[in-house]
Parts: structure tokens; sequence; C-alpha cells
């Protein structure tokens, strides 16, 4: 359960692909390369651990808490970029088949201020904006 104190945000985009689609855009680092990230480790499993180093600003780093057929969770945490360091926040990504549209929900939550919530609500919204870019480029 969320604390009164810490903030969450949802989003949910529609696209155009079966499910597998979204999924190898986490196996293969898609996704974390739309962060922006200069360096990226990735071991794509329940358990394994991945990096995200931003040069001389910070980096975001964790582990893959669950990986299922239709839900990935992560624990998300973030060191640096002139912000309070934030340890075990929690983002799941789940999706759904619509017919031929996949259906994305992202949602993070544990996040302890509130300018580091609305920070993150505009990062993903950018990334899962791009996503759905980059799967129109390769249709």
């Amino acid at each position: 359960m969320t604390a009164p104190d810490q903030f969450t945000i949802s989003l949910t985009r529609s696209y155009p692909v079966a499910s597998a689609v979204i999924v190898d855009l986490f196996k293969n680092n898609t996704v974390f390369e739309l962060t922006g990230a200069d360096t990226i480790e990735n071991n794509f499993k329940t358990g394994g651990s991945f990096h995200l180093g931003f040069n001389n600003r910070g980096s975001i780093h964790g582990h893959f808490l669950s990986i299922t057929n239709n839900e990935i969770i992560l624990e998300w945490n973030v060191d640096g970029f002139n912000k309070p360091q934030e340890i075990k926040t929690n983002v799941q990504i789940s999706w759904r088949q619509e017919g031929t549209n996949c259906v994305l929900t992202l949602i993070h939550k544990n996040i302890a201020h509130e300018e580091a919530a609305k920070a993150k609500e505009k990062a993903w919204t950018e990334i899962l904006d791009d996503i759905g870019k980059k799967i129109m480029q390769h249709q």
C-alpha cells in the first residue's frame, strides 16, 4: 500500500502491434535507450538487474522483480540528477491484447517527492510516445 506522502503516476497507451513486440522493446534495450542513458546494462530476467548510466548526471538501477506473459515489475532506484536519492520505487508495466492493438499500462509508485513524480510522469510520457513512433517506423 502506498503511504499517504508518496506519489503514483499511471499512463496508458494503445499500440497497433502484438504484445510480443512490447516485450521485445524491453529485452533489446529499446525502452532503456529511450531514457537517454549513456550506458545500459540489462539482465532481462526475473531477479536480473539493470543499470542506466547518465554521464556526469546520475544513474537509475534496480531489479526485475517479475516478468510474466503480461507484466514486468521493476524495482527502480535513482541516484544523482541534483535530486534526493530515491530507493525502491516500483514500476509496473502491464499489457493486454485488444484485437490488433496492444494496450500498455505503466504505473510508477512509491515516489517520495512530488517534484520527482512530475519529472517521472514527463519522462515516461515521452518514452511511451517514442515507443509509438518506433513501432510506426517499423510497420
